[in-house]
This record gives C-alpha cells, structure tokens and sequence, in this order.
C-alpha cells in the first residue's frame, strides 16, 4: 500500500483452509478475543483513546463523532509500553484500529479488495494516471478530492479518497465544510478503468466548523484490515506511526 506518488503494490489473495471435526472445532473457538499489539507514536503524542472498529457494521457518524455506537470496541493504550489491549473483540471479522490524541486521529485503513480476486500483472503508470484522473477531475459536490492510497494490479483497484466541500452549502453555516473519506473500487474494463457501483465503504463522514474538526486526521493501511478468524487468529500488530502528513489526510490548514 503505497501513496499515490509512489510504485504501487500489488493486492494479493489470501485463502485460509480449515479443517478438523467440526464439532472439536465449534467447541474450541471463542466468540470474543482479546486484540493486543504495539503502536509506537511520534514524540510528544498522548494518546487518550484506542477502538477497534468494524466498518461493515458500525455507525459511520457516531464513528467519525467518536461516539458510543455498536461494533465500536474500546481498549487501553499503556503510554509507558506502547502496548494496547482491546478486550471482548468478536472473532470471525475483520477490523480497523482508530486511535486518538490529544490533537488528532489515526485511523486504520481495509486495502483489500472488496471480493477475491486472483494476483494479476503490476499496475502500469497509465492506470495510476486514469485512476487519478478519475477521482480529481470528474465534478463531483466536493470541491476537493483526492486519492490517499492506492492498491492495484493491471485490472483491480482499491483507492481511499479524501473529498472536501470547503464552498458554501445548503444549511451549512458560515465557514462550516463538509469532510468525508471513503473505500472505493475500481475495475479495468478493456482499456478504461472505471469506478464499481455499490461497492464503496465511507469511513469518515463529518459537518462543521474545521476549528472543532480533528487536525491531523489521518489513514493509514498498517492499522487497518486486522482480520480476526473464528479461532481467534489475527496477525501480528506492531506499527511506528509515521509523522502526520498531507498525503496521509488532513495536516495543518484545510486545502481548497
């Protein structure tokens, strides 16, 4: 997962075969976990909260408002160790770590392809271009939009946008703007690369003045797509969080 100035990765499947009696195996997996890892942070970063996330399920505003909501799993941050705990975690999905500071948000990101695909050629540059091209120059009713991430091979994509109404809108007040960051994916059809309807995940969905809004506001793919099996299996989670950044979200004064 790479920014978009960057080569980008290539998206591979993953299967996962299960075996064994089935009755020994219902009788053996836990129906909650205990999700564990280390973040380490920039110097001087406080961390308040840490939530697993589960973005099929989850309410996107409550989410983005940080708010109590289902499928919303709060956990401890021990600032001395870097470690986390999130206790009571359902098994059987997948989920995205959100971490909040004293003066912004991180927020894990899912770069899966939403359906298995099998591992294709490379992206070329040409498709980077189309793909760019999409997303920043079609109008749309945000007046910024940007890719913050892409994952591709030659036919598959999947792109977190990052879109901004900074213009007046209805029943917005003054100065108010419009902040939403989404999952979308696109197919290669022939030689055109076009956006799959139906298939987009919001992430982030947020209304008001920026001077209330967290800032940084961050994604990143290391804290995102932590998929938990049935049996309690997830892997290992050890993440540097790298210094706030524009190409990663917001950082410092709004773009317009």
């Amino acid at each position: 997962m790479v920014e978009r100035q960057h080569p980008v990765c290539m998206i591979a499947a993953i299967a996962v075969a299960l075996g064994g009696n089935a009755w020994a195996a219902a009788a053996a997996i836990p129906s909650t976990i205990t999700l564990r890892g280390i973040i380490k942070c920039p110097a001087h970063t406080h961390v308040v909260a840490i939530e697993a996330v589960d973005r099929n399920r989850a309410n996107v505003l409550k989410v983005s408002r940080n708010l109590s909501t289902p499928w919303v799993f709060k956990g401890h941050f021990h600032q001395h160790t870097d470690h986390f705990s999130i206790p009571l975690v359902p098994t059987g999905h997948t989920y995205d770590l959100v971490l909040l500071t004293r003066h912004g948000r991180w927020e894990g990101v899912n770069m899966r392809y939403e359906r298995p695909i099998l591992p294709g050629s490379p992206a070329t540059p040409g498709d980077i271009r189309q793909i760019v091209n999409f997303i920043e120059k079609i109008p749309r009713f945000t007046n910024y939009n940007r890719p913050l991430w892409i994952a591709a091979t030659h036919n598959f994509a999947t792109v977190v946008v990052e879109q901004l109404r900074t213009d007046a809108f209805y029943s917005g007040g003054k100065g108010s703007v419009i902040f939403r960051v989404a999952v979308w994916y696109f197919q290669r059809y022939h030689a055109a690369w076009s956006k799959v309807s139906n298939m987009g995940k919001v992430m982030t969905r947020w209304r008001g003045k920026p001077a209330t809004m967290p800032n940084p506001w961050q994604y990143l793919p290391q804290l995102g797509g932590i998929r938990v099996h049935r049996g309690g299996r997830y892997r290992a989670i050890n993440v540097t969080l790298p210094p706030p950044s524009p190409h990663h979200g917001l950082d410092g004064p709004l773009p317009h």
